[in-house]
């Protein structure tokens, strides 16, 4: 699944094309993937604004709509303009014959906007979804996730107290909580505790007030350079234009469990924290 600098990669490159576009219909082949009154609302909707919020594009809307897009384990949101030129990103799909810029098998909604060009939602497994909302709902539901790790508001202080409110958890399962941080999961959880030095399983409550300080830090350090590099590419992430995300050339341990550690050469290894793969260096990580 897409994190948050996978999903602001998509933003980014959709923000600049799309804005201001009105949509005139649209086309949905698997009706579970919309919310009700869809294909009614998205008529004549205009464009105001192209952003997110944890790993969910939130595209604002005129007459106090929102347009809040997921997508989830396998999908792709891509911009086709007139001239068949694509912008947008999501998984990568393996399939012959595949063409992002145009619908085939994968393709279950087609957004059309009134000068011929469109957004097509590609999606291997189908968990993806789209649903249009009242700004009033649309801001309850942001009211669920919890701080955005980008944001000025995510002190130092903020994020202390939000530890303190869990002492007896294990600081990776903490850190993959989107109603206390939103957007981190699984790669930056990783990359971010090898970079402050804390072993994924090591319990909130023992962590020293340094160690909180240097996670922190490196939260927002690997958040703000993977959005840099377009994000991490691990079978996980692909720009409209086929190119896979830099930041996967710079993890250290995301996906290298048995390999050795680039730090200090000794074996990464590799367990389970509530389900969810997870490395960490035995020497490097405290």
């Amino acid at each position: 699944m897409p994190e948050l600098p996978e999903v602001q990669t998509v933003v980014n490159h959709l923000a600049a094309k799309i804005t201001g576009k009105v949509f005139s219909n649209s086309q949905v082949k698997v009706k579970k993937m919309i919310s009700p009154d869809f294909e009614k609302l998205i008529k004549v909707k205009r464009i105001k604004k192209v952003s997110r919020r944890g790993k969910m594009i939130v595209i604002a809307l005129d007459n106090e709509y929102y347009l809040l897009i997921h997508l989830k384990m396998t999908g792709q949101l891509i911009f086709v303009d007139k001239a068949g030129r694509a912008s947008g990103g999501g998984h990568p799909i393996k399939s012959e014959g595949f063409d992002l810029t145009k619908p085939n098998k994968f393709t279950h909604i087609i957004l059309n906007f009134k000068d011929r060009s469109r957004l097509l939602f590609h999606d291997v497994r189908k968990f993806g979804w789209m649903k249009i909302v009242k700004k009033d709902e649309g801001e309850k539901i942001f009211e669920k996730f919890g701080i955005e790790p980008l944001d000025k508001d995510f002190t130092l202080s903020k994020f202390t107290n939000i530890l303190k409110r869990y002492p007896k958890q294990k600081i990776k399962q903490l850190l993959l909580h989107q109603e206390l941080i939103a957007g981190i999961g699984n790669i930056y959880a990783d990359e971010s505790l090898f970079k402050a030095g804390i072993k994924p399983t090591r319990i909130v409550k023992s962590l020293s007030h340094k160690e909180i300080k240097e996670l922190h830090q490196a939260i927002k350090n690997k958040l703000k350079t993977a959005i840099k590099y377009g994000g991490t590419s691990v079978n996980t992430f692909v720009s409209s234009s086929g190119e896979r995300g830099g930041f996967v050339k710079k993890l250290l341990v995301y996906g290298r469990g048995g390999q050795e550690c680039l730090k200090c050469g000794k074996i990464l290894t590799k367990i389970k924290i509530n389900g969810r793969g997870t490395v960490y260096c035995p020497n490097c990580q405290k």
